[in-house]
């Protein structure tokens, strides 16, 4: 199946999201692509996995996605190459364009933002492309 076409990938994915629903559908397309998933609730339990993760994708509330920059603030000095692709909600063209000037200013091309609803397809090419730049 086409649907599936990264099957070869594989890795260690750090999945931060506080939907269990959403959470277990993500690990079975992660998984069924090739990556191993584990899947945490919050940042706090995030910073206990983030040393072994090869790529983190961390679901964000676009609306007031300040303790999620935070978080990033934190991680990113000590890995400017860890894959971080940021899952968020449609939002207005000025919160877009906000958080994208944020996410800029961090200075890393391997920050990826992922605007819901997205395709499964759209996940994980996010998620490759991210990869490839990071090696």
């Amino acid at each position: 199946m086409e649907h599936w076409k990264y099957h070869n990938v594989t890795g260690r994915i750090l999945l931060v999201e506080s939907d269990i629903v959403l959470g277990a559908v993500l690990k079975e397309v992660l998984g069924h692509s090739g990556y191993q998933v584990n899947i945490v609730n919050t940042l706090k339990d995030a910073m206990g996995h983030i040393h072994s993760a090869s790529a983190v994708i961390l679901d964000i509330d676009t609306t007031s996605a300040e303790k999620e920059l935070a978080w990033l603030d934190e991680l990113q000095p000590s890995d400017k190459s860890l894959p971080i692709i940021l899952l968020g909600l449609q939002v207005s063209q000025e919160v877009n364009h906000s958080l994208r000037m944020d996410l800029d200013r961090r200075q890393t091309n391997v920050l990826t933002l992922l605007q819901k609803p997205f395709r499964n397809e759209d996940l994980l090419d996010a998620l490759q492309q991210a990869r490839e730049i990071s090696v």
